[in-house]
């Protein structure tokens, strides 16, 4: 067998010592091409903002200050959507760092001076120096970073740290959930994903992901026109005297209607999309701009109905159900604290949880945890109003 090499004559060996002789300097020694950042980026489908971080400014770390910059646009930072327009002006230029690609204990090369450029600690002809930099602050003076949060103190807490307040998002309307309060809703059925696989499914059943089309039935004696939106969501468990619990998983637009049924296209997604899952006229959202919930005192006092999902320990960013809801007033945006009584004590009672409105029915709200001190929080937990929206 005859032997292969990487250059079957030494002319190549030349050729490449010359282009090194005629650079000046190895190729993999020169600085790496900085990409051109726009004022405005329009997302186009697949992207993330990990993604748009590492390829604008070579980090994909900061994505964070991506998000800071579009709060306005981007209600959930794990979801970006083709057409949306993020602005990057204002994030912090990244450099490349002068020898961070040698080994360990290998000195940098000396930078090679450019005719008619100031050298480092050289004013040019005409101009004065500028004033030196401040100091840094000290360590306890230094303020905030990406990755440092502080949250701020909530009123009524007595030594617990909560959260600063934020209005609710329509993310967050829409993929709560609620209790079915034992009303009979007008559910239709998805039937499954319009294209085919790639690869063959061996179980029977299909999944549709974020903008794939899925087949929708609609309800009995009911229609869909395109145009229509529709919540998709599957049914846990019932609640005696409350219905069933209503655990969302996506939200889609009706774009084809047929005799038989209508094709819809997945606009977000909140978990699996499964052939078998229910499809309900969406609720309209609210949306309450800047508006903030404030403090109150002595505020209305409910229970705890249950938790969306039967964990033994709830946590943060878990769904709670009270038995107060739109007939007492109660909002979107409207704060609640979950307390807990000593044995044997009536007054004082212990803060432990917090948690946000982010949807409200007839006699039952859905509450977004925030905040946890202790446990206990359980189903008969009593709760009281903290903040309100303002009416």
């Amino acid at each position: 067998m005859r032997k292969r090499t990487i250059f079957r004559s030494s002319r190549a060996v030349l050729l490449g010592g010359a282009l090194v002789w005629l650079l000046g300097t190895p190729l993999a020694a020169q600085e790496p091409v900085q990409q051109q950042v726009p004022d405005v980026h329009v997302v186009t489908k697949g992207e993330t903002l990990w993604g748009l971080a590492a390829f604008y400014f070579g980090d994909p770390l900061l994505w964070p200050e991506i998000y800071r910059l579009n709060t306005p646009v981007v209600e959930d930072p794990h979801w970006i959507f083709p057409g949306e327009e993020l602005r990057m002006a204002g994030m912090p230029a990244v450099a490349p760092t002068p020898g961070a690609d040698l080994p360990p204990g290998a000195e940098p090369p000396p930078q090679q001076a450019v005719a008619g450029e100031p050298q480092p600690g050289q004013v040019p002809q005409g101009e004065e120096l500028p004033p030196p930099a401040p100091p840094p602050p000290p360590p306890s003076a230094s303020g905030p970073t990406i990755f440092a949060y502080r949250p701020a103190a909530v009123s009524g807490f007595s030594g617990a740290e909560g959260y600063r307040a934020q209005a609710v998002s329509r993310h967050e309307f829409y993929s709560g959930g609620f209790l079915t309060e034992d009303q009979s809703l007008p559910w239709g059925t998805v039937s499954g994903a319009i294209e085919r696989p790639a690869v063959r499914r061996i179980p029977a059943s299909s999944s549709a992901g974020i903008f794939d089309k899925v087949a929708i039935v609609p309800p009995a004696n009911g229609a869909y026109q395109v145009g229509d939106t529709l919540l998709f969501a599957r049914l846990l468990r019932g609640v005696p005297g409350w219905g069933q619990v209503v655990y969302p998983t996506g939200v889609a637009v009706v774009s084809e209607t047929a005799p038989e049924g209508a094709v819809g296209t997945v606009l977000f997604q909140f978990d699996r999309i499964n052939n078998g899952h229910l499809a309900l006229p969406i609720e309209p959202f609210a949306d309450p701009g800047g508006v903030l919930p404030v403090p109150v005192q002595n505020g209305m006092m409910g229970s705890i109905i249950g938790t969306r999902l039967t964990n033994p320990v709830p946590g943060q960013l878990q769904i709670v159900f009270i038995d107060l809801g739109r007939s007492a007033g109660v909002v979107p945006g409207d704060v609640f604290t979950v307390l807990k009584y000593s044995a044997g004590e009536t007054f004082s009672p212990k803060q432990i949880a917090e948690f946000r409105i982010v949807h409200v029915r007839d006699q039952s709200a859905t509450g977004l945890i925030m905040n946890v001190m202790d446990i206990g929080l359980q189903a008969g937990s009593p709760v009281q109003l903290v903040k309100k929206m303002p009416s």
